[in-house]
C-alpha cells in the first residue's frame, strides 16, 4: 500500500507577505554582547540516540549561533512584524535588492519553520479601533505554509 502525499497548501503572495512571524516561545535563546544570537536546540531522542548515549556521554542540546543578519531577523520574529516587514528591513539595512531579499528570507524562514523555531500567524487588521486577528484559520498558515510558496519573478 502506498502512502498518500500530504496536501500542499499554496498561499497567494499578497497574503503570504502579510503573515506575521513569531518565535516559538518554548525555544531557548540568548544574545551575545557581539549581537549574535545562539539558539539552544534539543537533540532528538530517537532509539539510536538513546542507545548510543548508553555507551557515550552525548549532549542533550546543541547551540545554533546565528550571524548578524540571521540574528536581526530572529529579533524581529516577535509576532508583530510581517514577512513584508522583514524583507523591507533586509533591503534597507543590508542594501539587498528586493527580489534577492525575498528569496533569501523565504529560504531562511523555511529552515526555521522546519526546525520548529518559528510559526506564521495570520495578519492583523484594525477593527473598531483595536487590533484583532482576521477570521483566518491560523493552523492552515502555520503548517507547512512556506513549504509551497514560490515568489513570482
Amino acid at each position: 500500500m502506498s502512502k498518500k502525499a500530504p496536501s500542499k497548501l499554496v498561499i497567494p503572495k499578497e497574503v503570504f507577505l502579510k503573515l506575521r512571524v513569531k518565535r516559538n516561545p518554548n525555544v531557548q535563546w540568548e544574545k551575545y554582547p557581539s549581537g549574535d544570537i545562539a539558539i539552544k536546540l534539543k537533540l532528538s531522542e530517537s532509539f539510536w540516540a538513546k542507545f548510543l548515549s548508553f555507551f557515550m556521554d552525548l549532549p542533550e542540546t546543541k547551540k545554533l549561533v546565528l550571524d548578524k543578519m540571521g540574528s536581526r531577523i530572529w529579533e524581529m520574529c516577535d509576532g508583530e512584524h510581517t514577512v513584508q516587514d522583514l524583507i523591507d528591513m533586509l533591503v534597507r539595512e543590508y542594501k539587498l535588492r528586493r527580489r534577492e531579499a525575498e528569496v533569501s528570507l523565504i529560504e531562511y524562514l523555511k529552515r526555521l519553520i522546519k526546525r520548529g523555531l518559528i510559526v506564521l500567524l495570520p495578519p492583523k487588521e484594525k477593527l473598531g479601533g483595536e487590533d484583532k486577528d482576521k477570521g483566518v484559520n491560523s493552523d492552515k498558515y502555520q503548517e507547512n505554509s512556506i513549504k509551497e510558496y514560490k515568489p513570482s519573478s
